[in-house]
Formats: structure tokens, sequence, C-alpha cells
């Protein structure tokens, strides 16, 4: 016995399949505390921008801070060694990194959701 059709055509079921994808994108940048992207691409949208550097800034902060613990946790010898140089130039390039960032991005606003 056929399934009943969702869709009149091809095209019916490939505008549902767009909606459903938008509608995804919205929801998952509205979790992450970002502001709408704006209506047309050619507009600029200098809150969003904002947002994202200042998330960057915070998520970059976050791995350097980790690594830097993960690197002081190990002993003397460890940090003596070929992985503790590689770790420490990984920490250097996310300061570098930090620095290139322009200094006026606000602090995110960011929704915490429990684990």
């Amino acid at each position: 016995m056929p399934q009943p059709r969702h869709h009149a055509d091809n095209a019916a079921k490939q505008r549902a399949y767009r909606a459903r994808q938008a509608e995804a994108r919205r929801s998952e940048q509205q979790a992450q505390g970002l502001p709408p992207a704006p209506p047309l691409p050619t507009l600029p949208s200098q809150a969003r921008w904002q947002a994202l550097l200042a998330r960057s800034r915070c998520e970059l902060e976050t791995i350097r801070d980790e690594m830097q613990a993960y690197y002081d946790a190990r002993s003397e010898t460890w940090q003596q060694g070929e992985r503790a140089t590689a770790l420490l130039e990984q920490i250097e390039s996310l300061e570098q990194a930090l620095d290139a960032l322009p200094p006026d991005a606000p602090a995110p606003q960011r929704n915490r959701r429990s684990r």
C-alpha cells in the first residue's frame, strides 16, 4: 500500500525542506545569543558582527586558559619535552589571535544551558 503524499509536488517538498533548514539555523543562532542576520545579505549587520567578535574572543580566551591550566598541571619533566614546546607554541598563537581582535568588542551575552 503506497504512503500518502505530504507535498503536492517536488517544488513544494523542496520549499518545506528549505523552510525547515532556515528555522534550524535561526533557532541555533538564537540559542547562541546571536542577533539575527539581516534580511538582505548586502546590508551590514554591525550588531551581529560585534556579537560574533565578542563570542570569538570569549571562546579563544577559554581555550587559552584551559591549555595553560593543562600545561601548569603537568610535571616539570613533561614541561621540558617536545609536546610541551608544541603546546606553548599553540598558546602563543592563541595570544596573537586574541591581540589581533579589536579591543572594543563588548562582552558576549551568552545563554547558559544546564548540562
